[in-house]
């Protein structure tokens, strides 16, 4: 029986599995990121409005590289954990005193977990996005 010392091509193929390895790690950071994003864009069509500070807090950041990428929705105003949280919506359609639409949002399409509820419903999309940045082209 003959034992192989040497494969004829195997350097290549290591380097070219070592590329799309990295290539891929870069391709799913951007994918998350464009998720992230996606996420953001959705949820802020939800988040109630009256002056725009807690809609104009939104925030997509990303940290890390590659398959170390860790992405981060959120919102920065003081009082935002405080709306997102407030599920009993109390007020909820009546005229606000500022005269700026009525409470939870002008339009009526303000909730709360407005930053929780896109989530949950959109984790399939969400999942797509990311999968068709690290498919290979």
């Amino acid at each position: 029986m003959a034992v192989i010392r040497h494969l004829e091509g195997l350097d290549n193929v290591l380097k070219n599995l070592r590329r799309e390895k990295k290539s891929m790690g870069d391709r799913v950071s951007l994918g998350l990121k464009a998720a992230g994003l996606f996420l953001q864009r959705e949820s802020q069509k939800v988040v109630p409005v009256e002056d725009g500070n807690l809609k104009a807090s939104a925030f997509t950041r990303a940290e890390g590289q590659g398959y170390d990428t860790n992405v981060s929705v959120g919102y920065t105003a003081n009082y935002a954990l405080y709306v997102h949280e407030a599920v009993g919506m109390v007020l909820k359609g009546q005229p606000r005193p500022s005269g700026k639409g009525n409470y939870w949002d002008p339009a009526g399409r303000g909730q709360a977990k407005f930053l929780e509820e896109p989530y949950r419903r959109l984790t399939p999309e969400l999942k797509k996005i990311i999968q068709n940045y690290a498919k290979i082209k």
